[in-house]
């Protein structure tokens, strides 16, 4: 088994990070769109607020989505770099090939 590089790992964590800021924006989307049906508009909301409210959550879910596309491609980019890069060095060694 090899090691993996540090821009891996680093990659790894940043599509994390942006593959759950995205599950959450789809959650919250979800859960806000179970309030519309119980929405109930005053006067000075307009007679299409409940359309503006499902709008709002709809664009929320489309941006939560396209967050975790991107987190995806963060992966696969981990893994392309990973799979395209040559031996990686050896635990404990300085890096330097040359002598001291």
């Amino acid at each position: 088994m090899s090691s993996v590089r540090r821009i891996g790992r680093v990659l790894d964590v940043v599509g994390l990070l942006v593959f759950l800021a995205g599950g959450g924006l789809v959650v919250r989307a979800w859960m806000g769109f179970q309030s519309v049906p119980a929405f109930e508009p005053t006067g000075a909301d307009g007679p299409w607020a409940a359309m503006q409210l499902a709008d709002g959550f709809h664009r929320t879910q489309r941006l939560g989505v396209a967050l975790m596309v991107v987190g995806v491609a963060v992966f696969v980019l981990a893994w392309w770099m990973g799979r395209r890069g040559g031996p990686t060095p050896a635990a404990g060694s300085s890096g330097s090939s040359g002598p001291s």
